[in-house]
């Protein structure tokens, strides 16, 4: 069987057969796939033959317990869900660009910018535009980045600077690494603490690996040589309620506190220096991704919360 079967018989399949495959390699066997189909299995069945006729090989081993995959069957499935993925997208952004008021929107997002960030954004335009439909994916920058390229996000919130050729800045802000104690604590009323003065207290941070602690630990290296935190989490909640407990000074970036510290319970602190360091938020898109009407909306919205000023909007995007 010839390469220049599958590639003539590639063109020719349709959706519907896709979606069958799909559903078989998850259901394990013609008889589920067909009842979410609501067809008969034996249709289904027809179907899926003749797609491997066409192409020449084996998708599925039948067994007495129902069919597995071959390995083309594999490779096939998971074609079939992504073209089927950029299908179910394509008619959402159709329909965005017809309809001002509707649409879907989907953002990916860092963990610490949910909150205080990126949600009351969220919130203006639920009211604004009760019928825009929005999907929020909470995960680190590198999966952020896997998000638009593969195009299942509009557009992301992420504390790290994209690595990827494709994926472009659209505004990014400076979030400098600040201090979080509970209003009792000594330094509560302090506006501005050095590194020794962090270390001279049992503290909390980021692992390693985070940007945010990597910056921290630029700003005194030889001070912070060999030095570990009392608490260690890759969480931004669990660093709060460090603080909050009165246990000690939480390292965080600035903007995962939000405008409104006090309102949480927290005093924040500057920390000398830090305004030195490179750390900034990002707010990104794919180059070639063309957004929907209510996704432009909202990461319009976003460009203007990054700026001090209003920015223009994206261009050809208004």
């Amino acid at each position: 069987m010839g390469r220049s079967r599958i590639v003539g018989a590639l063109p020719r399949l349709p959706l519907e057969v896709l979606r069958h495959v799909v559903l078989i390699a998850e259901c394990g066997s013609t008889v589920g796939a067909a009842q979410i189909v609501n067809m008969t299995s034996s249709s289904v069945s027809r179907k899926i033959a003749q797609l491997e006729h066409d192409l020449g090989v084996p998708l599925f081993e039948r067994h007495s317990r129902g069919m597995r995959p071959t390995s083309a069957g594999q490779l096939v499935a998971e074609a079939a869900r992504q073209i089927l993925a950029r299908m179910d997208r394509l008619a959402s952004d159709i329909g965005d660009v017809d309809e001002m008021g509707r649409g879907l929107v989907r953002i990916y997002a860092s963990q610490a910018l949910v909150e205080h960030f990126l949600m009351p954004h969220v919130a203006r335009m639920a009211v604004q535009y009760p019928n825009v439909k929005i999907e929020l994916h909470v995960g680190a920058g590198r999966q952020a980045e896997r998000a638009l390229i593969d195009e299942s996000a509009d557009f992301a919130l992420i504390l790290t600077v994209p690595r990827h050729p494709e994926i472009e800045i659209v505004a990014e802000r400076a979030n400098r690494i600040v201090a979080i104690v509970s209003p009792d604590h000594p330094l509560a009323e302090r506006g501005r603490i050095s590194v020794a003065e962090v270390l001279a207290q049992p503290f909390a941070a980021l692992p390693p690996s985070y940007s945010s602690r990597a910056a921290f630990n630029t700003l005194a290296p030889e001070a912070l040589l060999g030095v570990q935190p009392q608490f260690t989490a890759n969480s931004i909640a669990a660093l709060k309620a460090y603080a909050l407990a009165g246990l000690g000074v939480a390292i965080v970036p600035e903007l995962t506190v939000g405008d409104a510290p006090g309102d949480q319970g927290l005093a924040l602190i500057e920390i000398v220096g830090s305004e030195r360091t490179d750390t900034r938020m990002c707010l990104c898109r794919r180059q070639s991704r063309l957004l929907g009407n209510a996704a432009r909306r909202l990461l319009n919205d976003f460009v203007t919360a990054f700026a001090p000023q209003p920015a223009s909007p994206i261009d050809g995007e208004a």
